[in-house]
């Protein structure tokens, strides 16, 4: 590293806002030697640069402002406002400087703050991270982060900081990786096998450890990935015990899921759960290491770690950075060979018995499809948002409180929050109690939760028009309604968040041409019914769109339902666009059913006018019915008067 590190940076910025907060409080014309001791999870070379860059500002607005502030001359020598130097093995007598305040930079702890010297210096200062000059610092370099999560990122190192800044992932998720790694780290250090020549080799072996902590059996909200996780790790045990081969073994799954739903989590679990070892390794981790022979070798260290600690679960976070080499077309030879050495380490050429391997992306459309062809990552689970049961288990789970803990009043509040959202509501609520130097209580969770403020019975109309024309739609072509619900609130800090949904379950039957008809009609659903309402549609339509207009171009395209039996077999929404963004008659078919289904869906609501006014004000005064509510309000209906919707708002 060079002695001044004078790349603009997120550690950059984080040195900058901490150097003017500290210039504030020494006042606008201090004079003397200060030493600034950084925190050791920063390095105080990278704080030259950006206090240098400060110092010249001062220096040239105060020039600007008044002749009586300009540097002064002393016998031909220029005088600076300030200088700043590391502090090294010389003490305060290293480096020349004539400027009224000099400023040396060490660390917490360092050797050099024992040389005597430090003695002579006005004042010795500890800084330690502020998470509001972090936040500051993440928004300057384009990653706005919540307080909670500028925390996280001030407790990890600046090389841990850095990855976690840049990466897709949420910055939860992150932090325990981070928190993984410093394990992983102890773990070699308690052995004896960490030294300096050690650190630069990819061939370091590491002890074999099994994670503590939450078992899988213990986590909520993981559906069929659970199921598949407890089974897997009865499959480990039998092959440990010599019952079965490993090739009876399904060693590998890729997860997807929103940030902060826990595919880290689950995936460390799993090791807890099967007493395996555990590796996790990402993408960008690999890539760190630096070109792509350093990457391919990391990749390969980290499946020989897997293989050689056996059984092992290993970790590919952010699987998707092996994109599909077919859309990368400016950067195809370094992506095949990336992603060729990635096929090579997950196929049946690299004996990787007793390995299971998770890949986990947030966007699995984007991955390269050889990836997740048979023998390799063929199993693909959903992990969704958690139910409101799976919620309050996780609520507890990090709260730390027992079943006598009532949480139940608190299921409204959780609605839509991932794993991550909780467990940073249980954090909040815990560090409230502790300022207050009292047991946990309601009243901390109560407070830990967002501020929200009540929707207009406008807005609550609007959702409730669109949800309703869903379920009604789906209801008269057969589908059965599970529940219906509009959320009474919102969060004002998000721009975007569920504000109602019809849960429909999947239409019975044949896939037929009638069955991608019905499913592209409910799902138009909600703008047929705001056009009847209010006249035109909003832009909450917006998914419905897409996921119809998917789905018409994969019948028409892909199964043989537009007039022509050839296929390309196009599946992901990605080669779906492409398809009709090359094909201009594809388009314009695409279009021409959606406007069918669209007017289907309007004249299936003028049908039940009568029970779709009447469940729109249920649901507002309700905020939830259920499906049966729904069946038997249009059963009630049908048998009336023809009625027209009001235009009402």
């Amino acid at each position: 590293m060079s002695r001044y590190d004078t790349t603009p940076s997120f550690e950059g910025r984080i040195a900058h806002h901490h150097i003017v907060d500290f210039i504030a409080t020494i006042g606008s014309a201090p004079q003397g030697t200060y030493i600034l001791a950084v925190p050791p999870t920063t390095e105080a070379e990278v704080w030259v640069a950006p206090a240098l860059t400060y110092f010249r500002d001062i220096r040239e607005v105060a020039s600007n402002a008044s002749a009586d502030l300009e540097d002064a001359v002393d016998a031909g020598i220029k005088v600076e406002p300030y200088d700043i130097n590391l502090l090294t093995a010389e003490g305060l007598f290293a480096g020349r400087t004539t400027a009224r305040c000099t400023l040396y930079v060490t660390e917490h702890g360092h050797a050099d703050l024992r040389h005597p010297s430090v003695r002579m210096a006005d004042n010795l200062i500890y800084i330690d991270l502020d998470p509001k000059l972090v936040q500051k610092a993440a928004a300057d370099v384009g990653r706005p982060v919540t307080i909670d999560e500028a925390e996280l990122l001030a407790e990890m190192p600046r090389r841990h900081r850095r990855l976690a800044l840049v990466s897709g992932r949420a910055i939860t998720e992150s932090y325990e990786l981070h928190l993984i790694t410093l394990e992983q780290e102890a773990a070699l250090k308690a052995a004896g096998t960490v030294t300096r020549a050690d650190k630069k080799k990819t061939t370091t072996e590491r002890p074999r450890s099994v994670p503590t902590g939450v078992g899988l059996e213990d986590l909520h909200g993981y559906g069929e990935a659970k199921g598949w996780g407890l089974e897997v790790a009865r499959d480990v045990m039998d092959f440990v015990n010599g019952d079965i081969r490993w090739d009876d073994v399904d060693g590998g799954i890729l997860l997807s899921g929103p940030p902060g739903c826990g595919k880290t989590s689950f995936a460390r679990a799993l090791a807890t759960t099967a007493n395996c070892h555990f590796v996790a390794g990402s993408y960008a981790s690999w890539q760190a290491h630096g070109h792509q022979g350093d990457m391919l070798a990391a990749m390969r260290s980290a499946f020989d770690e897997a293989v050689r600690c056996a059984p092992s679960v290993l970790l590919i976070d952010e699987i998707d950075g092996f994109m599909d080499r077919a859309r990368d077309k400016e950067n195809s030879d370094y992506l095949r060979n990336v992603v060729n050495g990635i096929l090579e380490l997950l196929d049946g050429s690299f004996d990787r018995t007793g390995v299971i391997v998770i890949g986990a992306t947030n966007h699995p459309d984007t991955v390269d499809p050889a990836i997740r062809r048979s023998g390799r990552l063929d199993r693909h689970v959903k992990i969704g948002l958690p139910d409101a049961e799976a919620r309050l288990a996780i609520l507890r789970q990090h709260l730390g409180v027992g079943e006598d803990f009532a949480l139940k009043a608190f299921t409204h509040h959780t609605e839509g929050m991932s794993g991550a959202d909780l467990e940073r509501i249980a954090r909040d609520a815990r560090r409230l109690a502790r300022r207050e130097r009292a047991e946990l209580r309601h009243t901390h969770v109560a407070k830990a939760f967002p501020r929200r403020e009540p929707r207009t019975r406008s807005e609550l109309r609007h959702i409730a028009v669109h949800e309703i024309g869903h379920a009604v739609v789906a209801a008269a072509l057969g589908a059965t309604v599970q529940e219906v619900f509009v959320r009474g609130d919102r969060d004002p800090a998000l721009s975007a968040e569920v504000a109602g949904a019809a849960v429909i379950a999947p239409l019975a039957g044949r896939r037929d041409r009638e069955w991608y008809l019905d499913r592209a009609a409910h799902l138009l659903g909600g703008l047929a019914a705001e056009t009847l309402v209010f006249g035109e549609h909003a832009d909450g339509v917006v998914v419905d769109l897409q996921e119809a207009t998917n789905l018409v171009t994969f019948a028409l395209v892909s199964v043989g339902m537009g007039g022509t039996l050839a296929s390309d077999g196009h599946v992901d929404p990605e080669a779906l666009a492409t398809a009709r963004m090359y094909d201009p008659a594809l388009k314009r078919h695409v279009d021409e059913v959606l406007h069918e289904q669209a007017e289907r869906a309007r004249e299936i609501l003028e049908a039940h006018a009568e029970a779709v006014e009447e469940l729109i004000e249920l649901l507002i005064l309700r905020r939830r019915l259920d499906g049966a509510v729904v069946a038997d309000t249009m059963t009630s209906c049908a048998a009336r008067a023809p009625a027209q919707l009001s235009l009402t708002v």
